[in-house]
């Protein structure tokens, strides 16, 4: 009894197994081909987007911008025309020493050449004493005027006017007492003893000192260079392409690099040549006086010129443009390229015609694109 017990316990076992292994088997299968019935989605490009802007040309102003370097109007050396000793004037003789209209720059030693004009005059008052008398009898009717002459002589300023000369026989006796040649020589004398001071004309300050106060002039030696405070203009060179929109006597607005100071000028002049090295035309701005910052000659500053105006245009970002002149469009979605015409190019921005309106221009740079490439549009403003 107890051997079959064990011999049917065996059975149930082994049927047990082979039922579990039998239900194993066939869930594998089923799952097998559920798997192979599940289809894989398919996968999607992602869409390229880029930034497009329809063409509509206008008239399209633009301003001209560069920089220049603030010079001096008037600006000059100062050369002895005379010898002698430099004494001090009015303003000291060092570089940077400012000075106001009028005032005495440089005075030279003329102590020797006064006191030989002075002699001059001497000898001149006596021959003009000696012809009074003869005057007297001779030529009544002048005698009058040349008596004042001889009262107004003063040695120590110069010689008055010479009465008028009212008859042949009189200039005749002049002449013969040597009385026009004296007194010519004088007013020769006089106008020299001006170049023995040296005054200012105008306010500024001396930019450079090649004689110090106690050296010795001598004529054509340079003393100084002096140059205006108060006229003063910016040289800015502008390039060639964009020179020939600015015009003599256009406004302009000048600021500091930091654009917080500003001032307002005029073209004054533009040079009729190109500079080899920079291939610019150089335009020469006088900036108004009535400024309350004071300018330095030296310091750079931004003009901005008027704007020109360009019909059938429009204007859009640089780096939308590539190979110089070619652009990408979007016609049914998909990437073209073109070219333009360039009329003008700015800091950021160029002005262009060439393309139909309506054309969905794209205005950004694109990386690793071609033609045919397939985009979506985002409008540009």
């Amino acid at each position: 009894m107890e051997f079959e017990f064990f011999k049917e316990r065996r059975v149930v076992i082994v049927i047990a197994i082979l039922s579990i292994l039998l239900i194993s088997f066939g869930g594998m299968k089923l799952l097998g081909n559920l798997k192979s019935e599940i289809k894989k989605p398919p996968i999607e490009k992602a869409k390229r987007y880029v930034l497009a802007k329809k063409v509509k040309y206008t008239v399209t102003s633009s301003n001209i911008t560069a920089s220049g370097r603030v010079e001096s109007q008037d600006f000059f050396d100062i050369s002895a025309e005379v010898q002698g000793k430099i004494l001090n004037g009015n303003v000291n003789l060092k570089k940077g020493a400012a000075f106001k209209k009028g005032e005495l720059l440089i005075q030279i030693n003329n102590k020797e050449y006064v006191l030989s004009l002075n002699a001059h005059k001497s000898r001149f008052l006596n021959s003009v004493a000696n012809l009074l008398p003869d005057f007297k009898i001779d030529y009544p009717n002048s005698y009058q005027n040349w008596q004042k002459f001889f009262s107004d002589i003063d040695i120590n300023k110069n010689l008055p006017n010479l009465p008028e000369i009212k008859s042949e026989q009189e200039k005749i006796y002049l002449a013969s007492r040597n009385i026009l040649s004296d007194f010519y020589t004088i007013k020769a004398e006089e106008e020299r003893l001006r170049k023995y001071s040296l005054t200012a004309p105008f306010s500024g300050s001396f930019s450079e000192v090649y004689l110090r106060v106690g050296s010795i002039a001598n004529p054509g030696s340079k003393i100084a260079t002096i140059i205006s405070t108060d006229k003063l203009e910016l040289e800015v060179p502008v390039n060639e392409n964009e020179a020939k929109w600015v015009k003599k006597g256009d406004l302009v607005n000048i600021s500091d690099g930091n654009n917080k100071e500003k001032w307002k000028g005029y073209v004054a002049r533009k040079s009729n040549f190109v500079d080899p090295k920079t291939q610019t035309i150089t335009v020469f701005v006088s900036i108004n006086s009535n400024y309350t910052t004071e300018l330095y000659k030296g310091v750079y500053l931004n003009a901005e010129f008027p704007g020109m105006s360009i019909a059938k245009t429009m204007e859009i970002p640089r780096n939308a443009v590539f190979n110089n002149n070619e652009v990408f469009f979007v016609q049914d979605s998909l990437l073209m390229k073109a070219e333009i015409k360039i009329h003008k190019i700015n800091e950021n921005t160029l002005i262009f015609s060439g393309l139909p309106e309506g054309t969905d221009l794209v205005v950004e740079p694109l990386i690793n694109a071609s033609e045919n490439m397939k985009v979506s549009i985002i409008r540009s403003k």
